[in-house]
């Protein structure tokens, strides 16, 4: 098992009990015959690399990592067909029955944000989250349970807090708050004059990533070492990029979700500021 992560360069991951997780949606461990007796395996994928996006959250300048765990999915099927064949084993990624966060603490890969991201010490908060689960016990897969049951939170520094665009982390700030950035340039329809302003003022046409920039751990953290994360990287959005994409392409970007309307808005409010 080891060896199939360190090939997709998975340095980052822990074996834990499904039973110390917390479970949200147990219809999909049913839909794959899978109870709480099975073992998980949460990993970590870096994906901030050195090509640093201008107007778009980093998350969103990467292909969708969707398209990366589809990959390894069909190789972690392919290494139980012949290695393990009676066994039961799936790929979450994403949409997923556990708590992600949750079961990287306690496997000891990072602690909780006070932005509610993990936060790993090697790769701050640029990291996406999967997990396989199977019914083999650790030794069967080479593994062995990394437990804590301490679920770790920041020190709190409070970086996050006063550098947030719309102070919507604290609530005990009395400071007018709105809605987060990062929502707000994914919002349908029109948006409102505050809106567009908090927009242009921090050069967002999707996502924001305020909150993990100033976060300590990212001054030192280190970039990806996964090549999918590293190619084909968007810096600049453009009307011209997006119009020019092909639905495939566009289809394999994160921001594709909300459709080519709403990025394609954002875009144009952004190109018209720079006109005045």
């Amino acid at each position: 098992m080891k060896r199939l992560l360190y090939e997709n360069k998975i340095e980052l991951f822990s074996c834990i009990p499904l039973s110390s997780c917390k479970v949200y949606k147990k219809y999909l461990l049913e839909k794959a015959g899978l109870d709480e007796d099975s073992s998980v395996i949460i990993m970590l994928l870096p994906y901030r690399s050195k090509h640093t996006p201008k107007n778009l959250s980093v998350y969103a300048s990467v292909r969708d990592y969707h398209k990366f765990t589809d990959g390894l999915r069909t190789q972690v099927k392919e290494f139980f067909k012949k290695e393990h064949p009676f066994a039961k084993v799936e790929l979450f990624a994403d949409h997923s029955p556990i708590d992600e966060v949750h079961a990287a603490c306690i496997g000891g890969l990072g602690f909780i944000g006070d932005n509610g991201l993990l936060i790993n010490e090697k790769y701050s908060s640029f990291v996406f989250l999967c997990e396989i689960i199977t019914d083999l016990s650790p030794a069967k897969l080479g593994l062995e349970y990394n437990l804590s049951t301490e679920v770790k939170r920041c020190y709190g520094c409070g970086a996050c807090h006063r550098a947030c665009p719309s102070n919507c982390m604290d609530e005990n700030d009395p400071r007018p708050k709105s809605e987060c950035l990062s929502a707000i340039t994914q919002k349908k329809g029109i948006l409102t004059p505050d809106e567009i302003k908090m927009m242009l003022k921090y050069g967002s046409i999707w996502g924001c990533d305020v909150c993990q920039n100033v976060c300590p751990y990212t001054k030192n953290a280190e970039y990806t070492p996964i090549d999918f994360f590293d190619k084909e990287v968007i810096t600049t959005l453009t009307s011209e990029l997006i119009n020019g994409m092909s639905d495939e392409e566009f289809l394999s970007r994160p921001f594709s979700w909300r459709g080519r309307e709403v990025i394609l808005r954002n875009t144009k409010i952004y190109e018209d500021s720079l006109k005045k």
